[in-house]
């Protein structure tokens, strides 16, 4: 896979697939299932987004087969050294409810996806990534925003945006250390 995919492409996909998820909240899953063990099963994942899988729906096999790429994607930007890891979240010309409701989606996918990776009590995680959680639990439910001044908004969702895409990458480090090369220059 050479291209990243982008979230409307993914989100027309899973609607004409009748996907049981939207696809930030797909990829959100994703991401907290291989948060936890990077070794997560995408066949799992993908029987959860889809709920029955329909072997005769050409829509659903065209779907399946971009969330199958969309969870690869998202297991290769978690381990990359540079940090690559972006939140799929609907573009800027979006308007500004659409962004922040799907940003709240993308928290619940994510607690839901460290939650069916089998981290079912907070309290044994490491500090950072307890606060983190919480922080996303908060964010999901509540998405305080004064829609009426747009600017402060844009800021303030940017910034929210920013703070979940380090707080993944700081979970899956403290869950699972990247592997960096012993080979010596």
């Amino acid at each position: 896979m050479n291209k990243e995919l982008d979230y409307l492409t993914l989100e027309d996909s899973l609607n004409q697939a009748d996907a049981d998820y939207s696809a930030g909240e797909a990829q959100a899953i994703a991401c907290g299932m291989l948060s936890v063990n990077i070794s997560s099963d995408k066949i799992t994942w993908v029987q959860l987004i889809f709920g029955e899988i329909d072997t005769t729906s050409s829509s659903q096999e065209q779907a399946i087969k971009l969330s199958g790429e969309l969870f690869e994607q998202s297991k290769q930007q978690l381990q990359d050294p540079n940090l690559a890891f972006e939140l799929l979240l609907p573009d800027e010309d979006e308007s500004l409810y659409a962004r922040v409701t799907a940003m709240q989606e993308w928290c619940a996918g994510y607690l839901l996806g460290v939650g069916l990776a089998g981290v079912s009590d907070h309290k044994k995680l490491p500090e950072d990534s307890r606060e983190l959680l919480a922080d996303f639990s908060e964010i999901g439910i509540s998405g305080q925003f004064d829609l009426a001044d747009e600017s402060a908004s844009e800021e303030a969702l940017a910034e929210i945006s920013e703070y979940i895409r380090m707080g993944v990458l700081l979970i899956n480090e403290e869950l699972q250390p990247i592997k960096q090369s012993a080979m010596i220059h």
